[in-house]
């Protein structure tokens, strides 16, 4: 089974020469049959995932730029220790088994940290919603609009 985005995207950073177009081609490769990507006919680098509310089209240009752009260990616990509440939200501490690991934290292997704490926290709760829907896009009162109304429902 292939590793996700993200850790092709990690992978990718790891490799000193590569750029935006080669983690593309290997995107293209690891996912030509997956049913939820697809790659746009006038494009070699982007690339679209059916989400449930509907296709996104992703420009990889600075992906791997982004995904680089990490806090060094020691000045994240620099930053997490701060008296300001403000910076010390910023960078909470990191989790001690990430911090010995690996000098290399990617932003996209954080932010699956990060998701995965989120999910284990809605995992124990009981969450209860309230649905809020657009009648229409102009932001008009009195004006309904049923098939944007109908694409709301159906993606909430």
């Amino acid at each position: 089974k292939p590793g996700g985005i993200i850790a092709l995207l990690d992978e990718a950073c790891m490799f000193p020469r590569s750029t935006h177009e080669t983690f593309a081609e290997k995107l293209y490769q690891t996912f030509k049959d997956h049913k939820r990507f697809s790659k746009p006919k006038l494009s070699r680098t982007d690339f679209t995932i059916c989400h449930y509310a509907g296709d996104v089209t992703y420009q990889t240009e600075f992906f791997l730029d982004k995904n680089k752009d990490y806090v060094v260990p020691e000045h994240q616990a620099l930053l997490s220790d701060s008296r300001c509440s403000f910076i010390k939200d910023l960078f909470p501490p990191l989790p001690e088994e990430s911090s010995k690991t690996s000098k290399f934290s990617s932003i996209g292997s954080r932010f699956k940290q990060q998701l995965q704490a989120l999910l284990e926290t809605l995992s124990a709760t009981e969450p209860h919603y309230v649905r809020c829907v657009k009648p229409n896009n102009l932001l008009k009162p009195s004006s309904f609009e049923n098939s944007n109304v109908l694409q709301q429902l159906r993606c909430g």
